[in-house]
């Protein structure tokens, strides 16, 4: 007998039982972590035990389960859920995240439609309770979302998987190269890979999945459904707010992290001489950042209103976005967009729902998160990649005072959006291709 398969077997073993060993030596770690951040955000102290698998049982076996890390992966992945529920909804399917935004919203968008925990840590007696209680047919895991543990707990049950919208960094791809058995067999577990672009395929195939179950099938941010009471929603925060009508040049910084609103309000100081009626909008990634962002600005000498206050001063200068799930109402106040995560080295947010309200898009060079999508919409014309305050206020500027330009670039931009959309056409078929053992 050929020794090199046993080999392969023990060396993936004894791999997966260290990582499973530094997982739990990890774990008093991760959960100061977690009482750290419940500090800031007292959500994160609720419902504890799901972290441990500790969840509800299910009262039938779940048709689908599909799990989105956190609040931009579920709005991504709305749409899909939404055709899932139509399609296996007899019985109600699961949608799994891992933070309090991310469940919020999928309470907001879904209610009791849906059945919904957090998915629990990569531990082995974790995730077999998981799925003892909750018996998934299927599992989709959006974009990037490896753990060996959960990979392997699936495969013995049975129980298909299939990556959408799959991305795969080169730092990624370099941190899975290290440990590459490991990788191979956690992805040969997986029956398909449907990977947003062809350089994610590539590299995917590179670590080891199985060619033939690897396709690029694009990204599912594209077909993202705009609300059909959008409009009301915007004119009912412009009232709340007391926005004047007509809005003044107003830009909206979408996303930001804390590094990054210091560069908006430099910006915004820089316009504000060109434009004396000139309006930030600022809406932080994470609520816990509300506060500071708040506060940045008014030290910086503006007048600051917060979103969340029932009264505040009508002519403000800067509107603090401290809500969730506004931030479509809340493009309606502007004309421009620049959406974060992008001057930091953080990867960038979705470039893709300004995009298809139709605005001109900014963004920083730190996009790995959105390089595609980014790309398209410079070579559109309808976005721009910049560096700093100085070449933000700039291409705001430039918008602001060519109606001529602003209008193209935001038709380009949308017209990026509708030119890729199918993604969730192409994971349903996906899915409804799974033969259920």
């Amino acid at each position: 007998m050929n020794p090199r398969p046993r080999m392969e077997v023990v060396y993936t073993t004894l791999a997966r039982w260290s990582y499973t060993a530094l997982f739990y030596i990890a774990v008093p770690v991760v959960l100061l972590n977690l009482l750290r951040r419940g500090r800031r955000q007292r959500a994160y102290l609720h419902r504890f035990g799901e972290r441990f698998g500790w969840c509800r049982p299910s009262a039938h076996v779940t048709p689908v389960w599909l799990h989105a890390v956190s609040v931009g992966e579920v709005e991504a992945a709305a749409p899909l859920i939404r055709r899932l529920i139509d399609r296996y909804g007899n019985d109600p399917i699961l949608v799994t995240c891992g933070t309090p935004t991310g469940s919020a919203r999928i309470r907001e968008l879904f209610g009791e439609t849906v059945d919904h925990c957090y998915l629990p840590y990569d531990l082995p007696t974790s995730v077999n309770r998981f799925l003892a209680r909750k018996r998934p047919a299927r599992a989709i895991i959006i974009e990037a979302e490896l753990w060996p543990n959960l990979y392997a707990a699936c495969h013995r049950r049975r129980v298909p998987l299939v990556l959408v919208n799959a991305r795969m960094s080169p730092g990624s791809f370099r941190a899975w190269s290290r440990v590459p058995r490991l990788a191979r067999v956690m992805l040969g577990r997986i029956t398909c890979v449907l990977a947003q672009h062809e350089d994610d395929a590539t590299r995917f195939v590179q670590l080891g999945a199985p060619a033939d179950r690897v396709r690029a099938s694009g990204n599912i941010k594209f077909d993202r459904e705009l609300p059909a009471d959008l409009a009301a929603r915007t004119d009912a925060l412009i009232e709340a707010v007391n926005w004047p009508s007509p809005a003044p040049p107003t830009l909206i910084g979408a996303s930001v992290h804390p590094g990054e609103w210091p560069i908006l309000l430099e910006a915004f100081r820089e316009l504000r001489e060109r434009f004396p009626a000139a309006r930030l909008v600022l809406v932080p990634r994470h609520p816990e950042r509300f506060r500071a962002a708040r506060d940045a600005a008014i030290d910086a000498g503006w007048t600051v209103r917060s979103r969340c206050e029932p009264t505040g001063p009508a002519d403000c200068d800067v509107l603090i976005g401290d809500t969730m799930g506004e931030l479509l109402a809340m493009f309606g106040l502007g004309q421009v967009a620049f959406v974060g995560g992008s001057l930091v080295p953080i990867g960038g947010h979705n470039v893709l729902e300004p995009a298809a309200l139709g605005m001109p898009v900014l963004f920083g060079p730190h996009r790995h998160s959105f390089r595609a999508a980014g790309d398209a919409l410079m070579t559109a014309g309808g976005g721009w990649e910049v560096r700093d305050a100085a070449e933000l206020s700039e291409r705001v500027a430039a918008l602001w005072v060519d109606d001529d330009l602003h209008r193209r670039t935001g038709a380009a931009a949308r017209s990026v959006v509708l030119r890729n959309q199918g993604a969730v056409n192409r994971a349903l078929d996906a899915v409804d291709a799974i033969e259920v053992r």
